[in-house]
């Protein structure tokens, strides 16, 4: 049955039926989904009959009453959506199942749907989208990449033709032309970020106008207001869907969208950088140096302080900042930068790997010289420093969308985050078929020797029973490892990794094939549809093999969620180890309470030691929200200073 997330205290304190009833307060009416998803069943049942002339001539109507206000989208919603189900059976020949209506329902009262994975989340964003677009607005679907932007875009424009409203895909590159054209459609698909640095882009351009005062300036960059089109991308901020929301809002939320431009520092400055790799190379951890590999910081001793200064290699008259920068960022570099897992390189390029789902963005840079120093120890051309030109969190872009909703299928555990940042209750809604997956206990490993050991054992047996395996890791490196491992006891397999970003649909789609093994970066492939033969279904479905977990419960049900889909067969399994990440973050702590547990002559650790790394996971997901929870702060500050200036 269709349940309110947060019907207790979730772990961040957050009461659920206090949020739900604050929320109705809010909405001014009594939401429930299921009378809604029942009304408009009904409702639809009236539309069967009707001409495609007749519901056109319904929608324009709908459209001019919205726009000259005589009608609000919650008094015409459920004829609306039950005209849209209609539509979408005769243009897509999906007549959205009961559950989707339910869930494109609460999409149109601004809250967050959690439907498991493989449930139609696509069927549902368009419908909603169509629905928020006829007031005239606009609406933007954002989702977790440009392949999904397409795929998704394609996939609902015959819907949307027919109903008569324009949609638009925004570009990979950045097309101002083709750009402009999406924008000025009634529905916009793109990817999450795009949306945020075009934002930026329209910002500078207020920004720079000749005729805006200083003071002008500082509020609109401060507001955010948009005042004229002229030179603007976008057309204004009304309602954004957004896909996988939890992964957009939450799990990237500690990378700001930063808009770069190159300050001129290029070939010239390569000397200092150079130096200070060379240099860096040749001193030595707890004499000139701490490292600290969890927090990925570091920093120079006094005695290494003092030996990186008084050396004659030191190209003094080059330095564009302080020695001590060019030093921090070798160190960092060379110790806590590793290609094939925070960056691959392309094309004799750095590209920076998304930690969470092990996606290259081009479009990204580290700043302050650090992207430099790692095209230096990678032997590449050094290119331009980027000064940061513009920058907002991901949080206060969306934020300035007056409407706001989103879907993903992993939202329970952080919907009190959803409500304390944004106001967005979650709801839930059950699956079209009951979920067949079985879920076996975690194994856990003193060694990551013996974890792969003892997964590639396991691999081998459901291989050679015809049951298809998806291996999850958290790395690229990760995966080449396992790969290797394969590889020597001849097991066919395919690699999915960030190198192979283009190919990553095609190679996930076929991971439902009888024997097929595919190893794969996390989350890469989210949101391709994995189909199972005869063979594999007799085998026991798609089985989800986890070589550690990840830092938070809800990207491990993210990749849980690959198998077992639309009550199809379907198991999953976690293989941990002492020596796995997650283990390193959450401090000593952890790792010397799973010492005292002997491994038997494999290796292996007694079950009961799966909790020290539930407890892990705890810790780090607490100490990943208070940064978030500092990031709100700072972007409320922000608004307050808004506010004076208004």
């Amino acid at each position: 049955m269709l349940t309110t997330i947060t019907s207790q205290y979730d772990k961040r304190g957050y009461l659920a039926s206090e949020v739900h009833r604050h929320w109705q307060g809010l909405r001014g009416h009594r939401f429930r989904p299921r009378a809604w998803m029942e009304r408009i069943i009904a409702q639809e049942k009236q539309c069967q009959g009707e001409t495609d002339q007749r519901l056109r001539a319904r929608l324009d109507q709908w459209r001019e009453d919205l726009k000259r206000r005589k009608v609000t989208r919650d008094e015409i919603a459920v004829d609306a959506l039950a005209l849209l189900r209609e539509a979408a059976g005769r243009t897509l020949g999906l007549t959205p199942y009961p559950v989707q209506t339910m869930g494109a329902a609460i999409l149109t009262q601004g809250a967050v749907a959690e439907m498991a994975t493989g449930e139609g989340k696509t069927l549902v964003t368009a419908v909603a989208a169509a629905f928020l677009a006829l007031g005239g607005h606009g609406a933007h679907v954002a989702t977790a990449n440009a392949y999904l932007a397409r795929r998704d875009f394609e996939f609902a424009s015959p819907f949307f033709d027919y109903l008569g409203l324009s949609a638009g895909c925004l570009p990979e590159k950045h097309d101002v032309a083709e750009k402009l054209r999406a924008y000025r459609a009634d529905i916009t698909y793109g990817v999450a970020y795009e949306f945020g640095f075009d934002y930026l882009r329209d910002q500078l351009v207020l920004l720079r106008r000749p005729e805006a005062r200083r003071v002008d300036r500082l509020r609109h960059c401060l507001q955010g207001g948009l005042s004229g089109n002229s030179g603007l991308l976008q057309r204004g901020l009304a309602f954004a869907i957004i896909d996988e929301i939890d992964s957009v809002l939450i799990d990237e939320a500690a990378s700001p969208l930063l808009l770069s431009e190159a300050s001129g520092v290029g070939a010239s400055g390569e000397g200092p950088i150079l130096a200070a790799l060379r240099m860096v190379r040749d001193l030595r951890p707890e004499r000139d140096y701490w490292l600290d590999p969890k927090g990925r910081s570091l920093r120079l001793t006094e005695e290494g302080l003092a030996r990186t200064h008084s050396s004659h290699a030191v190209p003094w008259r080059d330095l564009r900042r302080p020695w001590s920068d060019y030093v921090a960022n070798a160190l960092r570099a060379e110790w806590l930068f590793h290609r094939d897992a925070h960056y691959v390189v392309k094309e004799g390029a750095v590209v920076i790997v998304d930690e969470f789902t092990g996606r290259p963005h081009e479009e990204r840079k580290w700043r302050d010289g650090l992207h430099q120093a790692v095209e230096a120890k990678e032997g590449l051309e050094i290119q331009p420093e980027s000064e940061t030109a513009a920058s907002i969190t991901r949080q206060r872009h969306f934020r300035r969308y007056p409407f706001l909703c989103g879907l993903t299928g992993t939202a329970s555990e952080a919907a009190g985050e959803f409500w304390h940042f944004f106001k967005l209750p979650v709801l839930s809604v059950p699956p079209n078929q009951p979920c067949l997956r079985d879920t076996l206990p975690d194994r856990v490993f003193q060694t990551a020797e013996a974890r792969d050991h003892a997964a590639v054992e396991d691999l081998l047996r459901r291989h050679q029973a015809g049951q298809p395996v998806l291996v999850g890791t958290r790395t690229i490196r990760a995966s080449e490892s396992f790969a290797d491992l394969l590889k020597t006891r001849g097991i066919p397999h395919r690699l999915l990794t960030a190198k192979q970003d283009q190919e990553e649909s095609a190679i996930v789609a076929g991971a439902g094939d009888a024997g097929a093994v595919v190893i794969a970066t996390n989350m890469a492939g989210r949101g391709t549809h994995i189909s199972l033969d005869h063979r594999s279904r007799q085998a026991g479905g798609l089985h989800v093999l986890g070589l550690e977990r990840n830092d938070s419960i809800r990207i491990d049900r993210q990749l849980v969620g690959r198998g077992a889909r639309q009550g199809q067969p379907g198991s999953t399994q976690f293989f941990l180890s002492g020596e796995d990440r997650l283990m390193e973050e959450a401090g000593e702590a952890p790792r010397r309470s799973l010492a005292k547990w002997g491994p038997d002559r494999n290796g292996e650790l007694p079950g009961k030691a799966v909790g020290i790394f539930v407890a892990a996971q705890k810790a780090v997901e607490l100490a990943r929200y208070e940064m978030r929870l500092a990031m709100a702060e700072n972007d409320r500050w922000m608004d307050r200073m808004r506010e004076s200036l208004a």
